[in-house]
C-alpha cells in the first residue's frame, strides 16, 4: 500500500524554479512507484481542496502545475513583502495541514529556508516526518564558511579560503580563485577569477546575494 507524501518546493530562494523542477520529476517518481504523492508550493500553498486526502489523490499534470507556479516567480518578492507588512507567517494556505496529515514530507527544496534548517526546525516542532538531514545539520552545512572549519577541524582536507564581509577590504589575494556568497545554494553568484578587475567585479555580483 502506498505512502500519501507531500513534496513541498518553490518557496521564495532564488532557486525556486529549479526547485520547482525538482518537485515535478520527484513526485512523478513516487506516483510511479505507487504512492499517493502530490506537489504544492511551500510559501503559496493551495486553495484547491476541500480536505487534505484530495490533495493526496489528486493525479494532477505535474508539468502543468510547475508551470502555473513558475509563473508566479516574478511576483514573490512582492507576496513576501505583503505578508510580512502583515505580520503573515512563511507556509503557504494549506501547506501546514498536507504536511501535519502526510506519512513524510518530500523536501523538494532549494536555497534559503528549505536547505538552511529553517523549515525542518518548524518540521520538528510540529511533528512532522521529513526527509533529509535535521534542522543543525542543514544549518551548519549551508553556511560554507562554518563548514569548511568544522571539516578542517577533523582533518578534512579542504580548499584554502577566505571569508569577506559585505565592505570589507582585503590587502591581498591570491589568483586565480573562486568568489561564491557564503550560504547561497547551487553555482549562483559563483565567479572563476583571474585578476584583480574580474575580482572586483565578481565581488560585486556576489553582494547582490548576501553580505558574506
Amino acid at each position: 500500500m502506498g505512502m500519501n507524501i507531500a513534496v513541498i518546493a518553490g518557496g521564495t530562494s532564488t532557486e525556486r524554479d529549479v526547485s520547482l523542477s525538482s518537485g515535478k520529476l520527484i513526485c512523478a517518481s513516487l506516483r510511479r512507484n505507487g504512492h499517493n504523492a502530490n506537489m504544492i508550493d511551500v510559501f503559496l500553498g493551495s486553495d484547491k481542496y476541500d480536505n487534505v486526502q484530495d490533495f493526496f489523490n489528486d493525479k494532477n499534470d505535474l508539468e502543468e502545475l510547475a508551470s502555473e507556479l513558475g509563473k508566479m516567480s516574478p511576483k514573490i518578492k512582492e507576496i513576501e513583502t505583503e505578508r510580512k507588512e502583515k505580520s503573515e507567517g512563511f507556509f503557504g494556505p494549506m501547506v501546514l495541514d498536507v504536511c501535519k496529515a502526510a506519512d513524510i514530507v518530500y523536501i523538494g527544496l532549494h536555497g534559503s529556508n528549505g536547505e538552511d534548517g529553517k523549515i525542518q526546525a518548524a518540521f520538528d516542532l510540529f511533528g512532522i516526518k521529513y526527509t533529509g538531514t535535521d534542522y543543525l545539520s542543514s544549518a551548519i552545512s549551508m553556511d560554507k564558511h562554518l563548514t569548511k572549519k568544522m571539516l578542517a577541524t577533523e582533518g578534512v582536507p579542504v580548499p584554502k579560503g577566505i571569508t569577506l564581509k559585505k565592505g570589507h577590504k582585503l590587502e591581498y589575494v591570491p589568483f586565480p580563485c573562486v568568489v561564491k556568497p557564503c550560504c547561497g545554494g547551487s553555482s549562483i553568484g559563483v565567479t572563476i577569477v583571474r585578476d584583480a578587475a574580474e575580482f572586483k567585479a565578481a565581488l560585486d555580483d556576489a553582494f547582490k546575494w548576501e553580505n558574506e
